[in-house]
């Protein structure tokens, strides 16, 4: 593990959380980031800094795993990695959250500023990678 993908998973993780909660704070989304925690028995308390807490955690561990995924693409512009990665994952996170009825209705549901947010960081962290694999390859 280098330590410029220890400081990208960081950063990333770091970036995506303060920017769940600037938009849930703004209500550009209309889901709560650790609503999810509210079913779980393990959280019972009102206080929501455990549960931003292991959501900082989860989001390191999957842009962790998405840094290094990306290296294995490095054939591939890390801007369509970044653009189609980021879509399937926005779409799929809110239709999940929402369970919409109909095809139209999800479309529908899905808040621009969070996919704008997670294409950022899906291009940043593919990016990264990439970079990261050309210029060891140089060496």
């Amino acid at each position: 593990m280098s330590r410029t993908m220890v400081w990208t998973t960081l950063f990333a993780a770091l970036f995506t959380l303060i920017s769940l909660k600037s938009l849930h704070f703004f209500n550009f989304i209309k889901w709560s980031p650790v609503g999810w925690a509210e079913k779980w028995l393990i959280f019972g308390s009102k206080h929501e800094a455990p549960k931003w807490a292991l959501l900082f955690v989860i989001l390191l561990i999957a842009f962790g795993i998405f840094y290094l995924v990306s290296k294995l693409t490095v054939s591939i512009s890390p801007a369509i990695t970044a653009i189609v990665i980021s879509v399937i994952c926005a779409v799929a996170l809110e239709w999940v959250i929402f369970s919409p009825t109909s095809l139209s209705e999800g479309v529908k549901s899905i808040s621009i500023p969070f996919l704008s947010i997670i294409a950022v960081v899906s291009r940043f962290v593919t990016g990264t990678a990439v970079y990261e694999v050309k210029s060891s390859n140089n060496d």
